[in-house]
């Protein structure tokens, strides 16, 4: 396993981390069993704070707290509500430190509010002056210009951002004011969520200029390909490789929301959250990557079984509001082919919502409760 310098945070990461918010969604022993396997292979990076994947990292931590670098987040915008969130952090980890704290941007009149007087970095600083966090920085998906105004203000030692095959707009509007920085770069959707595979994704990305990315983890069997595909003998791409990245780039490039919701979100006259249902939906992108037999066969965590059918039933729901008007493909800069995508979308929930109604899951686990927080 490769390591490399987090900025000018000086932390050693693994290139490949983990990123634990699909842990969320599994039987408590099988995602603890994942990060302990991750750490055997090397990887000391896990960036958390999704549902309960504080509690299965936790176990780790405690046997390995010097050797784990772990970071969480909050949309949180005020100084008080900050250090709140922190401290639930640090008891759910039932560690005395967090190595990297971010805040969740969401846009730019969040960022000036925690950038502001009494935001949430103040919140942080007072963190850090009290030992419980030792760096902190961004995290977005959508409009990257927001991580680099929040670079330019000197504060943010840690960045995360999307950078895939397809998605490539970080290298342009967060690598470069990154580094004149110093600022640590961490890599979220390295594998598009689930549509490329990590054989093509990530030795492609490796050879950019970042330090760390953070696939999520559902599988052993993912995780085990995941290290192979950043462990080869040579990580240059070979002409046939790089033919193979751009061949899956003309593939997704017109399949792939870039989550610029400010722009079809409008435009919608059903109200629809158009880029969380065709791209930003985790249990959502499990099945289109599974397929149906694999998605009810996955281990799913109590709460989850709860929910599943309830989830794609609302979805289905909000999918038949679409009155196919066409305005927000037709306003998509990426020229994405919506219509068809929720047409297929509408083809595709009656038999997964039939097959979870006749497993019953929906009357089970009246005791669970969603620890997505």
């Amino acid at each position: 396993m490769e390591y490399r310098r987090l900025g000018r945070t000086n932390l050693q990461v693994s290139v490949l981390g983990v990123g634990c918010g699909y842990l969320s969604n599994l039987e408590y022993s099988v995602g603890a069993r994942l990060i302990d396997r991750a750490f055997e292979l090397g990887c000391n990076y896990f960036d958390g704070r999704y549902g309960d994947s504080n509690q299965k990292l936790s176990p780790l931590l405690k046997r390995h707290r010097d050797s784990i670098v772990v970071v969480t987040k909050t949309n949180e915008t005020c100084a008080k509500e900050a250090l709140r969130r922190v401290d639930e952090d640090l008891g759910e980890l039932q560690a005395d430190y967090i190595d990297v704290f971010l805040l969740r941007v969401a846009n730019r009149d969040v960022l000036h509010q925690q950038l502001g007087p009494g935001g949430a970095f103040d919140g942080l600083m007072q963190a850090r002056e009290r030992g419980k966090i030792r760096f902190m920085g961004l995290s977005w998906h959508g409009d990257l210009t927001l991580l680099s105004e929040g670079i330019s203000s000197g504060i943010v030692d840690v960045v995360l951002f999307p950078l895939n095959i397809v998605r490539r707009e970080g290298l342009e509007q967060v690598v470069p004011v990154a580094q004149q920085h110093d600022v640590g770069l961490s890599v979220m959707k390295p594998v598009s969520v689930g549509a490329i595979p990590g054989r093509v994704a990530l030795p492609w990305l490796i050879n950019q200029p970042i330090h760390t990315m953070v696939p999520g983890i559902s599988t052993m069997a993912q995780l085990e390909e995941d290290v192979a595909a950043v462990e080869r003998a040579s990580m240059a791409l070979t002409p046939d490789e790089e033919a193979e990245v751009e061949r899956w780039r003309q593939r997704l490039d017109t399949q792939t929301c870039r989550i610029c919701d400010e722009i079809c979100g409008p435009e919608c006259e059903a109200k629809l959250f158009i880029s969380g249902m065709i791209h930003h939906d985790v249990w959502y992108n499990h099945y289109r990557n599974m397929g149906l037999e694999a998605f009810l066969a996955f281990p799913w965590a109590p709460w989850a079984k709860r929910s599943l059918e309830r989830h794609f039933c609302a979805r289905l729901e909000a999918l038949r509001r679409c009155t196919f008007c066409g305005k927000c493909e037709a306003s998509c800069p990426y020229h994405l082919p919506v219509m068809q995508i929720v047409r297929d979308m509408l083809a595709d929930h009656p038999p997964l919502i039939e097959a979870l109604h006749a497993l019953g899951w929906s009357g089970m686990y009246q005791d669970a409760v969603s620890p997505y927080h």
